[in-house]
């Protein structure tokens, strides 16, 4: 089973429904990034100075927001909310619509450095995912210089979150980059990742 996290950057991108249609043919789990949702939260934090953790979690349901409306564009993708219903066999994608207070049960730190990037390697680690991708509104020429990057790198060019590293050092999963375009040979591509994707090193 791969997790897939589709960065909120297509949110406003072409590219987005035709991601939807290439996974509804897999039994990926989709991790919803924050999009216009969590950029809302950074607005209203800005504007009023909330706590952390309130914009955490606040964040949090921008992801479950952005994960409904996946799931509107594409009928054919299930949702689910919990790791016990993730874990299950559906023999279809299913949208992670995640929780705060799940989160929170978990240790997960209530900080911005958490984003949905960390968020999709924890993910990961707890259904016992084969393989992870973080599809980002990165250039293919980006991309095209090498068939790895560290974790380093990522974070240096802004490209994960800061913590993403710990979490992708615990998982046992590949973890692979793509860019927007990348859903083109999506079902081939996810049986010879090496061959298409970039691979994150530790």
């Amino acid at each position: 089973m791969w997790v897939v996290k589709l960065g909120g950057s297509l949110a406003a991108s072409d590219d987005l429904p035709r991601w939807l249609d290439a996974l509804s043919r897999t039994d990926a789990v989709i991790v919803p990034g924050g999009g216009p949702f969590a950029d809302a939260v950074r607005t209203a934090q800005a504007r009023w100075a909330f706590d952390e953790t309130a914009a955490h979690h606040m964040a949090i349901l921008g992801m479950r927001q952005y994960g409904l409306m996946l799931a509107a564009l594409c009928p054919a993708l299930l949702t689910a909310a919990t790791l016990a219903e993730l874990r299950q066999p559906a023999g279809r994608a299913k949208v992670w619509l995640p929780a705060p207070e799940c989160l929170d049960a978990a240790g997960i730190p209530a900080t911005w450095d958490v984003t949905s990037d960390s968020l999709a390697a924890w993910l990961a680690g707890q259904i016992h995912a084969t393989n992870l991708l973080l599809v980002k509104s990165v250039s293919a020429t980006s991309l095209a210089a090498t068939r790895s990057l560290c974790c380093a790198q990522l974070v240096n060019q802004g490209w994960v979150d800061p913590v993403f590293p710990t979490y992708a050092a615990k998982n046992a999963c590949p973890s692979w980059l793509c860019g927007p375009d990348a859903h083109i040979g999506l079902t081939q591509a996810l049986s010879k990742p090496a061959g298409h994707f970039t691979r994150i090193a530790g």
